[in-house]
């Protein structure tokens, strides 16, 4: 059975360990997809796919830094496309909807990047802080933390005021923009906090957008109207772009604004479907560094409204991010690389198979384990109970699994399509709110933030005026143009959005422009995952001008769906629980009977013996019950007689006694049977009780000595002792435990003090008070079994019982009461609270070497223990003097010791032999003991 329980212990810790190994590490199991649902991540898998990239960065080692998912995960590669790290969140914003906007390295390989924390919606930004991580992608510190409130209706969509992420060596730039005012901040490697460099004001009616540099000079901002300026060292701002004369400059909106060492500017130019470059000493040159038609045309088909951002790299090439893959691009503009997936790295696999293979184990291990436990701890038995609920709880909690899961399905269906039907109202509601006359009147960037365009604003949340059920914070709203066929954005919940931005023709707003009515649909892209509608927007001429867009945020939606598949299991759990709750309660009163039966042999077989069952049920079981009652009182008869042949026995045998063998009982026990253990000795006899016997009869010899035992024998058992042999009217007792010495101790100490009342007791039946010695000594001996098959006894044989003996017969000599050696007052545990005092070294008969002996006189009468402790500095300060030869002091010291207590024996021994030491010398082997005769 103990093997059994080794083996279950084992698995359980298995189980346990990898389990929990499994559930640290279930990202590896599992992983959330863009369209926010759990997919099954297999351990073959060696690569993954990088999907809704945002941004991308090359560092001066090569390394890639990149933010995918829909703006939730930053991922570096190394030069071959192997993970180093990943990161999914800060520790401060756990369990917030987050966003990763901008990356920075420095030359010692630290990432920035700028958390944004949006509200349940993902709409509006409750923080953002710029965050810094090592180059091992752990978590360093929060730099610069900004937190946002609707003070004034100044909120801020999607993203909040930080700017433009820039290192120079290993210090961090970075822009903070409110109002019309631009502020430069700056973080160096030593620095404890972010320090302001400089601010600057934006030209009248701009508002900013992006900024490319580090000192006035040399620094371009663009801002929300599609204008680039430079800043001149002066703090004034001069237009760039677009300048009047220039081609293609209305629409083609200069987004990811992008500068390289040579001053030239690059931005993403989505009108000419493009990559443009410019140098702003000679603005009128704009070069297409790269065309989507000339890739098109050479088979490299993308899609340019796929482009998100593009990053100049050290050496001049260029970083360009879409949403589905990352280029590198040369100078020219040329391709040279292209990657759409990451390979993850070898530890990573392998700790990947090592998760799934935990997972597996523990799996496997809690099998094994209820299969052991079946057979060999149940016997292959299983209640009656415990069948009722493997049979039926199952099959029932299956039933309303399926049952609940058709239910969820069926509600995820309905609230879907409810709120699709509450986008489209909404959509539907809003389009004869926007006038696509004016609407066609926007024509460029530069009609950002005109009077038509905060018109348009206040019209897109006009819609939701006096709607109690919902505010237009729950909802993402965006305004399009159609032009030519061309669909272009204007207005949306999105600060990070371009204004006159071509959009992506889909199937969904090709059907709205074409046959005029509102739909609805789902989308995913590097900003999330949406729900949403769409409605014409008509002229006076009845044309499609434009198109109105009402959305939600899909992950507030997955977020009540969680809410509800977790009111989902939590009821199908606690109606698992009630059925368990119930099949127990019909099987308590199914099985009442025989519960009571069982109840009696557990009763008996853990040592009850008066166990009875009582059953009126009239039928077999009763008849069982009553066989049992017969059974019992036989199992009584037998018990009662065994019981009291044990407790006669263990008054020869004690039963401490076979424990210290390892026996279980006296019919285990054989000749030769030892053990060694280390002991405190106690020896404690009546003095002169030869002469007192020879003045009593032997009846009165033996009623005196069992009365004696009587009293002083308990103190022995109270303490933790062993009365070993009783030594005529004596007592030899042992002490086992590692307190031994302590308990043997005080089981002596409580003895002298019996003596003084057992004397009084004596005093007044007309008898003469006896007096006890009392030895302690501690020492290895071997307790066995002694003589031979027909006759044998328990016993101790060591030299150290014999010098316990040899000691008592000291004590009268040495007037103490209570005698102990050196090694118990060593061992004591709490020595401290003993009274005591040092006698020396004694020389004992039977022992070669002296021992240092201590007068433990706690016990003893007042008036003698405060002598004792009165004189108890002086009396040891002789016997230093007298150990070292100082005869003459050593007697001056006893001599006052004298004077104070003239009972003090040892104090005369003592003095005794300082004075003969002192008037004729010692011998030549004389060593500072004091021999005893």
């Amino acid at each position: 059975m103990k093997r059994v329980a080794v083996w279950l212990l084992l698995l359980a810790i298995t189980a346990g360990a990898c389990g929990w190994y499994a559930y640290l590490h279930r990202n590896m199991l599992v992983e959330q997809t863009a369209e926010q649902k759990l997919a099954v991540e297999m351990p073959t898998s060696r690569s993954i796919s990088l999907q809704n990239m945002s941004a991308a960065l090359m560092s001066g080692d090569q390394s890639m830094y990149v933010i995918a998912g829909s703006k939730k995960t930053i991922y570096k590669l190394d030069e071959t496309g192997i993970i180093q790290f990943q990161i999914a969140e800060t520790p401060d914003t756990a369990g917030e909807l987050n966003n990763f906007n901008e990356l920075a390295v420095d030359s010692k390989g630290y990432l920035y990047t700028v958390n944004t924390v949006l509200d349940s919606y993902g709409l509006r930004v409750k923080s953002e802080q710029i965050v810094r991580f090592t180059p091992n992608g752990a978590f360093d510190r929060v730099i610069h933390r900004l937190d946002y409130y609707d003070q004034n209706n100044k909120k801020r969509l999607r993203v909040g005021n930080f700017k433009s992420l820039q290192v120079q060596g290993d210090v961090l730039y970075y822009y903070v923009n409110a109002d019309s005012d631009v502020t430069q901040y700056r973080f160096g490697a030593g620095d404890a906090e972010k320090q302001t460099t400089f601010s600057f004001k934006l030209p009248n009616n701009k508002y900013l957008e992006e900024v490319q540099g580090i000192s006035p000079g040399s620094l371009y901002f663009s801002t929300r109207s599609g204008d680039i300026y430079a800043l001149a060292a002066g703090g004034a701002s001069t237009a760039v772009y677009p300048l009047s004369g220039i081609d293609r400059t209305n629409r083609n909106y200069p987004e990811s604004l992008k500068a390289d060492g040579n001053g030239n500017l690059y931005y993403l130019d989505y009108y000419a479907n493009g990559i443009s470059r410019f140098n702003p000493k000679n603005p009128y040159v704009l070069e297409t560094l790269y065309s989507a038609e000339e890739q098109r045309a050479i088979g490299n088909e993308i899609r340019f409204f796929d482009m998100r951002s593009i990053m100049v790299n050290g050496d001049g090439t260029l970083t360009v991010t879409a949403i589905d893959r990352i280029m590198q691009l040369g100078s020219d503009g040329k391709v040279m690389r292209t990657a759409d997936s990451a390979l993850y790295s070898g530890s990573y696999r392998a700790t990947r198979w090592l998760t799934w293979g935990a997972a597996l184990l523990s799996l496997f291990a809690f099998a094994v384990a209820v299969l052991i436990f079946y057979l060999h701890v149940m016997k292959r038995r299983v209640s009656l109970m415990l069948k009722q609920i493997i049979v039926f709880v199952p099959i029932i909690v299956i039933s309303m699994s399926v049952l609940s899961y058709f239910i969820y399905t069926n509600f995820s269906k309905k609230l879907e399509e409810e709120s699709l039907r509450e986008l489209a109202m909404l959509a539907h509601n809003g389009r004869n709110l926007i006038d696509g006359d004016k609407l066609e009147k926007m024509t460029s960037p530069l009609d950002y933030m005109n009077d038509d365009y905060k018109q348009f604003r206040r019209s897109m949340d006009f819609v939701f005026e006096g709607k109690s059920d919902f505010t237009s914070d729950d909802f993402y709203k965006a305004l399009y143009r159609v032009e030519n066929g061309v669909i272009y954005r204007l207005i949306e919940d999105d600060d990070s959005a371009y204004m006159y931005q071509p959009f992506e023709s889909t199937p969904a707003n090709s059907q709205v422009i074409k046959e005029g009515k509102v739909v609805t649909d789902q989308w995913v892209d590097d900003t999330g995952s949406w729900m949403y509608a769409l409605s014409p927007l008509y002229n006076a001429k009845g044309e499609v001008v434009g198109l109105y867009e009402i959305s939600k945020n899909l992950e507030g939606i997955v977020q009540h769906r969680k809410q509800l598949l977790r009111g989902i299991v939590q009821n199908l759990t606690i109606i698992t629980g009630v059925l368990i709750l119930l099949f127990m309660v019909m099987t308590y009163f199914q099985l009442a009977s025989i519960r009571k039966l069982r109840r009696s042999v557990t009763e008996i077989a853990s040592g009850n013996w008066d166990a009875t069952v009582s059953i009126r049920t009239r039928d077999e079981v009763q008849d069982l019950g009553e066989k049992f009652n017969m059974m019992a009182q036989h199992i009584r008869d037998y018990i009662a007689q065994i019981t009291r042949f044990s407790e006669a026995y263990y008054r020869f045998v004690p039963q401490q006694f076979l424990q210290y063998l390892d026996k279980r009982s006296i019919l285990d026990v054989r000749l030769g049977d030892q053990v060694e253990q280390d002991m405190s000795i106690l020896v404690t006899n009546i003095r002169s009780f030869y002469r007192m016997s020879k003045r009593l009869t032997p009846e009165e010899n033996f009623n005196f000595i069992n009365s004696y035992l009587k009293r002083f024998g308990p103190y022995v058992h109270h303490n933790g002792g062993l009365v070993n042999k009783y030594l005529g009217a004596g007592i030899m007792a042992l002490f086992p435990n590692a307190s031994g010495s302590d308990d043997a101790l005080r089981s002596a100490i409580e003895m002298r003090r019996e003596l003084e009342i057992y004397n009084m007791h004596r005093a007044n039946s007309g008898y003469l008070p006896v007096d006890i010695g009392i030895a302690i000594h501690k020492g290895p001996l071997r307790l066995g079994i002694i003589g031979e098959e027909k006759r044998m006894e328990n016993n101790v044989i060591s030299d150290d019982v014999n010098m316990a003996n040899e000691l008592e017969k000291l004590t009268d000599a040495l007037g103490v009461a209570v005698l102990a050696t050196e090694h118990v007052m060593n061992t004591l545990i709490e020595r401290d609270r003993f009274h005591y005092r040092c006698l020396g070294l004694i020389r004992v008969d039977g022992k070669d070497s002296p021992l240092v002996l201590y007068d433990v006189f706690e016990g003893e009468p007042e008036t003698i223990r405060a002598l004792k402790e009165r004189t108890k500095t002086l009396f040891e300060r002789g016997i230093e003097l007298y150990q070292v030869g100082r005869f003459y002091d050593a007697r001056e010291a006893f001599v006052q010791v004298i004077k104070i207590n003239r009972q003090d024996q040892a104090a005369k021994l003592y003095f005794y032999m300082c004075d003969e030491y002192y008037q004729n010398g010692t011998t030549s082997d004389w060593n500072g003991t004091l021999s005893v005769s």
